[in-house]
């Protein structure tokens, strides 16, 4: 099969042993179907060596090294077709649920069922930051919520980094997705120091706490971030306390929100310590704690005289059933691997204005890798035929954390795990 055949073929077709169904996205660089083997289903995604290279390999080192709930799961992986290999293929766990924004739209979680997303992805994230893995994208669109039992699932680790992973071209900061950098990352930047940015254990957590801060308040802690006021807001002004934004917020899970967003690393802890403290403060929830974030849509006016419209949320989308891991593959520069794509949802709140109120209490400031490395493939990936089982971790086989910072979190109990380097690749 061809490098045009491939990115739309028909159902039926057989790639790698795999059975096509469905086209689940595709991009530029590849495309992932959904597809089954032996009656089990997999969301197959195919990128392509040419293009992407090395980054398509890192993502399958990646999935082969962890094995959680909350982590997509690897099923196979290897080289396509075997006799002139045009293709990276990666057989993953197919997951039927709705993407993390779509779920939030469409369900208007109370704090209780927003903690417990928050606390599947920290758990997810401390998986991997246990087997020395950074994700480097946690963003909505990168979760897929399970719909059998609401289990936040993390996708798409393709721009992601495992320790003594090949170095592969870049920039100064690793491919990402500007909102959800941390003031670190964009200092860094910043005061043009020499070298790469050495991504942390915290850049992942500053991420988790833009995506529960956009859950809490339908708002992220800054915007504009891509201009040099905006970038100046990440790196020295604090956000506005979720909790003045939305009264709904207990001041407990906005007081953990804001613990992930703080300025020095070192202050957001460890994926464990901050799951911890989000578990204790569920364990004192009280009712209020089940009041849904927002006004149901249903109930809200569609013209709000003198002012914009209130967010909202609760308001289902007109398609039906529920939707798997829907995922395009696009450049490194773009965030390689898997890309959810959820049904058009509304987000009136991105585009409303706080009242005046709130704005007087303090609403003042609010890859092309792969070519290069693909000179020359190691014999061992032109021979891959990997398990069609996820490897699972063994007792004390995951390495140490990376490094969040060399000043060490206050908290008197140490990680399982003793930080260590943090990784630049």
């Amino acid at each position: 099969m061809n490098g045009l055949r491939i990115l739309d073929a028909p159902e039926g077709t057989d790639i790698a042993g795999y059975t096509v169904e469905g086209l689940l996205g595709a991009g530029g660089c590849g495309v992932v179907y959904r597809a089954t083997r032996d009656g089990q289903s997999v969301a197959l995604k195919l990128q392509s060596l040419v293009q992407l290279g090395g980054w398509a390999q890192r993502e399958v080192a990646i999935l082969m090294r962890l094995a959680h709930r909350n982590v997509v799961g690897f099923r196979d992986g290897g080289l396509f077709p075997p006799e002139a290999p045009e293709w990276l293929y990666l057989a993953m766990e197919y997951v039927h649920g709705r993407p993390l924004a779509q779920w939030v739209e469409e369900e208007n979680p109370g704090a209780r069922r927003a903690a417990r997303l928050a606390l599947g992805m920290a758990r997810g994230l401390e998986a991997a930051h246990a087997a020395d893995v950074l994700h480097r994208d946690i963003k909505e669109a990168n979760v897929v919520v399970r719909e059998e039992d609401g289990t936040p699932v993390l996708m798409d680790f393709g721009v992601g980094v495992y320790s003594g992973a090949p170095r592969l071209p870049r920039g100064v900061l690793p491919p990402g997705t500007p909102r959800y950098r941390s003031p670190e990352a964009l200092a860094f930047r910043q005061e043009r120091r020499e070298g790469v940015y050495p991504a942390t254990v915290a850049d992942d957590l500053y991420a988790l706490g833009v995506v529960l801060y956009w859950m809490l308040t339908a708002r992220y802690p800054f915007e504009n971030v891509e201009t040099p006021e905006g970038e100046v807001a990440v790196i020295h002004h604090p956000p506005v306390t979720p909790a003045l934004l939305n009264p709904r917020v207990p001041w407990a899970l906005s007081e953990l929100c804001l613990r992930l967003l703080a300025k020095q690393p070192w202050r957001r802890g460890t994926a464990s310590t901050w799951c911890e403290a989000l578990e204790t403060a569920l364990a004192s929830a009280d009712a209020a704690w089940d009041v849904p974030l927002f006004p149901d849509a249903a109930n809200v006016p569609v013209d709000v005289q003198g002012g914009p419209r209130p967010p909202s949320r609760g308001r289902r989308s007109t398609g039906s059933g529920t939707l798997p891991a829907i995922q395009a593959v696009s450049s490194p520069a773009e965030a390689p691997g898997l890309v959810v794509r959820a049904r058009p949802v509304t987000r009136e709140a991105r585009a409303i204005e706080l009242p005046r109120a709130l704005l007087a209490l303090g609403l003042g400031v609010c890859l092309v890798g792969g070519v290069w490395w693909m000179r020359r493939w190691p014999p061992s990936l032109l021979a891959l035929t990997l398990s069609s089982r996820a490897r699972t971790p063994e007792p004390g086989d995951s390495g140490p954390h990376p490094r969040a910072s060399p000043t060490p979190t206050p908290r008197p109990s140490a990680p399982r795990h003793a930080p260590g380097s943090s990784l630049t690749r």
